[in-house]
């Protein structure tokens, strides 16, 4: 080491004071400055390792001076570095019995150049030396704190350890008191903490069935319901047949029609409604599972009036089709009428048989079957008539009886598979779609039972017509027909009440209607605007099929083909044949062209 860089200190202070060295101005001056202070005196001390300390702990008092002769220290050297003050009264921990540790000076507040105070030096004491011999000091410090006590012990004493920086963070005490650590909770606590606290679900309504015996023959299951029921709910007639049970219970009268209000000003949870005959055939749980969900409404079925009718005449609840005149108009059974069927036709009216019978009489079924079944006083009584007969019958029935009718033969009018009549479509029939052509598009279209659909064709409706008769539960729509015309002609071709005429639209009033899973469109005027229209609000997954009978049809057809490529494409050459004075002759082929498109489905 250099004299220039580490001077020796003057033992012997010369007897005049000489000019004090030049100091180096601080990085960055505090904003407040503090009172001028007097110059500390210099006192030299011998260079003892003071023990280190854990963070965050009192300030420790400074050790006790150990008595060594004075010494002045280099006038030079005196004003260069700035002494940390003397820390106020605290207590200092003992040191450790093992090798004193070297503890990096407290980092002392700013102070001006005027308050700055003397540098306490002794005779052992050095400058500190430059920046690269410094870091190197510091590296071999903390090495040899890394390595022990033991490699402590084998530092030497007289080596002078390198200065640390003002803030420098000082490492904690292995002997120092362990941090504080959060109590941590039973995790039985914690979990049961976690767990959110729901409400308990309320209990469904349960719709019980009391059959047709009185009194009811009830499951143990549905004696439990009723002697945990809140309230039990019910017509006169279910009460009255509930009463024979001998149970106490509260009962509160709702007719049949407004069971729904009175569920709603009662309360669903936990009542019981009681049905006479089968829930779901006789009484409203279809439409309370509607409104109210699965999750809400308990069903527990019984024998039904359907079931007990069909039971008395050996037939089979499977090969019967059920057509409820309590929830449907008769024109409903219309649309359904087909040869050598099985209808079941539970009624809400006196005078209803009589109507059905007129019905099948008036549809080509005069040789069809009719059983009245009756449930009075609680016993079935079942009668047999032709339809003929119980038309000009003038008897009284029970408003509650369910019919069995079997439809035999017909007279032609209501065929089995599509393909209605010339004589049934009555003045329109010379402009209707040729049967090929309606057969074909209905093929196309793929009409399911429970979809919605569009038949836009102005003037007529012929496969509006087919298709209502093929699904007599669709929902349809006959654009651009006259009402009166579609009420003459429903009734020859035995549509039901599913058809629904629109005398005249636009486009644009589509936007109004629900949107469609099928439509048709005829070609005409506007066939560009309807097609792009009805492409606009065709459900995902629907079938779009549209015919084109002249050149201007075509046209139109490619030009939406264009921008919404087709699926399918077909071109049938009609020629209709009659004979004239004994010899046959066609008319000219007439061209009809189809095509397909089907909706991609969302993804």
């Amino acid at each position: 080491m250099s004299e220039d860089q580490n001077p020796v200190l003057l033992t012997d202070a010369p007897d005049e004071t000489p000019k004090p060295a030049r100091r180096k101005a601080p990085a960055r001056a505090s904003r407040k400055k503090a009172d001028p202070a007097e110059p500390a005196a210099v006192e030299a001390v011998p260079a003892t390792p003071k023990p280190k300390r854990a963070p965050r702990k009192p300030k420790a008092k400074p050790a006790e001076a150990v008595p060594a002769p004075e010494t002045v220290a280099s006038p030079v050297t005196a004003d260069l570095f700035d002494a940390p003050p003397a820390p106020e009264a605290a207590v200092t921990p003992a040191p450790a019995p093992e090798a004193p540790a070297l503890l990096a000076p407290e980092p002392s507040p700013v102070v001006s150049e005027e308050a700055a105070p003397a540098v306490v030096a002794s005779a052992e004491a050095v400058l500190p030396a430059s920046r690269r011999k410094r870091k190197r000091r510091r590296g071999r410090t903390e090495r040899a704190g890394s390595a022990g006590p033991a490699a402590a012990e084998t530092t030497s004493l007289d080596e002078t350890p390198p200065a640390a920086p003002a803030l420098a963070e000082v490492e904690p005490d292995a002997t120092a008191a362990p941090a504080a650590e959060p109590v941590a909770a039973p995790a039985e606590l914690v979990e049961a903490a976690e767990v959110s606290v729901e409400p308990a679900p309320l209990a469904p309504l349960t719709v019980v069935s009391l059959g047709l015996d009185t009194p009811p023959a009830l499951s143990a299951e549905a004696l439990a319901v009723l002697k945990g029921a809140q309230i039990v709910l019910g017509s006169a007639d279910a009460l009255d047949r509930l009463a024979a049970l001998g149970l106490a219970l509260p009962q509160a009268l709702c007719a049949p029609e407004s069971v729904h209000l009175d569920l709603r000003r009662i309360g669903h949870a936990g009542s019981v409604l009681v049905v006479v005959g089968d829930a779901a055939g006789d009484g409203p749980a279809a439409e309370l599972l509607a409104e109210l969900g699965p999750g809400q409404v308990r069903v527990l079925p019984g024998v039904g009036r359907v079931q007990a009718a069909c039971a008395a005449l050996g037939l089979s609840p499977d090969v019967v089709s059920v057509v409820d005149l309590r929830r449907s108009p008769l024109a409903a059974l219309r649309g359904q009428l087909r040869a050598h069927r099985l209808f079941a036709v539970p009624l809400a009216d006196a005078a209803a048989p009589v109507a059905v019978a007129r019905l099948l009489v008036d549809s080509g079924f005069a040789g069809a079957r009719v059983w009245v079944c009756e449930f009075a006083g609680g016993e079935l009584q079942a009668r047999a008539w032709l339809a003929t007969e119980l038309a000009e019958l003038r008897e009284s029935f029970e408003p509650r009886a369910v019919l069995i009718v079997a439809t035999g033969p017909s007279a032609g009018l209501f065929a089995e598979l599509p393909g209605i009549a010339p004589e049934s479509l009555g003045d329109a029939a010379h402009a209707a779609l040729p049967l090929a052509a309606r057969l074909l598009a209905l093929a196309w279209l793929q009409p399911a039972a429970w979809e919605t659909g569009w038949a836009i064709s102005d003037g007529e409706a012929s496969l509006a017509l087919e298709w209502a008769r093929a699904v007599p539960t669709a929902r349809l729509r006959a654009v651009g027909v006259d009402p009166s015309l579609l009420g003459i002609t429903m009734p020859r071709a035995g549509i039901g009440e599913n058809l629904a005429a629109i005398p005249a639209a636009s486009p644009l009033r589509c936007r109004e209607w629900p949107a469609p899973e099928a439509v048709f469109v005829r070609g005409g005027v506007g066939l560009s605007e309807w097609l792009a229209a009805a492409w606009a609000r065709l459900a995902p997954g629907g079938r779009l099929v549209a015919t084109a009978e002249d050149d201007n049809a075509r046209a139109d057809l490619l030009a939406f083909a264009a921008e919404v490529p087709a699926e399918a494409w077909q071109e049938l050459a009609l020629a209709s044949g009659e004979t004239v004075a004994g010899r046959l002759r066609f008319a000219p082929a007439a061209p009809v062209r189809l095509a397909l498109w089907r909706k991609p489905l969302e993804t």
